[in-house]
């Protein structure tokens, strides 16, 4: 967690909510999904890998705008590291759902130049 905050709840506590909620993605719960996320990001706001989870949540739900929102939380206005090439992945097809194709061939273009394409 940022900024030396306490959390209600354990790193153990955490790390199980995500696995869980990463379980309700892989199975097709995206409804699930998303509400476990909400409730872990209305604990912990900061926690990146739980908006990570939520944008891909919202996508599977069809909610391109949604998934945005959590996704430019995530990225800011900082550069990506090439691990996170994936959200331009994401942001892509967040960016495809509300019908904005330009700015969603950019974001795949941002995900080649971050190292997405290797193999």
């Amino acid at each position: 967690m940022a900024g030396g905050e306490s959390s209600p709840l354990s790193g153990e506590q955490r790390r199980a909510l995500l696995v869980l909620g990463y379980l309700f993605l892989r199975m097709g719960q995206f409804a699930r999904a998303k509400k476990l996320f909400a409730a872990l990001l209305a604990l912990e706001p900061a926690d990146g890998q739980a908006r990570r989870c939520m944008a891909a949540a919202l996508l599977a739900l069809g909610d391109g705008g949604g998934a945005l929102e959590h996704i430019d939380r995530i990225v800011g206005a900082a550069p990506l590291p090439s691990r996170d090439a994936a959200l331009h992945l994401l942001k892509a097809r967040a960016l495809w759902l509300t019908g904005r194709a330009d700015e969603a061939k950019n974001a795949v273009n941002a995900w080649i130049v971050a190292g997405g394409g290797r193999q």
